[in-house]
């Protein structure tokens, strides 16, 4: 996604919303979006990074696959930084997300 293009902000929205569907999470996995997401975490507007962490948070609560992606992708570092100065909303996502992390690693079972 070229920032230049003006555009980062309202792809990253129909993401998030295309997240909230199996068949969208699909879409996203097989089109490597998972890295841009990242990207976006990182690097995006507050209001695209408010919608890359929603998506993320989508793909990883229903798809382990998705999840190991994401974390390969090392986004903690900036889901944490996002926890700490994102809007409202996007600190609630990333904290979700890392917490949902957190669970994970301490051997709670999520979906496939």
């Amino acid at each position: 996604m070229d920032p230049a293009a003006g555009m980062v902000d309202k792809a990253v929205a129909v993401l998030a919303n295309l997240a909230t569907i199996q068949e969208g999470r699909t879409a996203i996995g097989q089109a490597r979006g998972i890295p841009a997401l990242v990207e976006v975490v990182e690097l995006g507007s507050a209001k695209a990074k408010e919608n890359a962490a929603a998506a993320l948070l989508q793909l990883c609560t229903n798809s382990n696959r998705f999840c190991n992606i994401v974390l390969q992708e090392d986004a903690v570092p900036p889901l944490v930084a996002l926890s700490q100065s994102g809007t409202p909303r996007a600190r609630e996502k990333a904290q979700a997300l890392l917490s949902y992390f957190r669970s994970q690693r301490h051997g709670n079972s999520g979906r496939r």
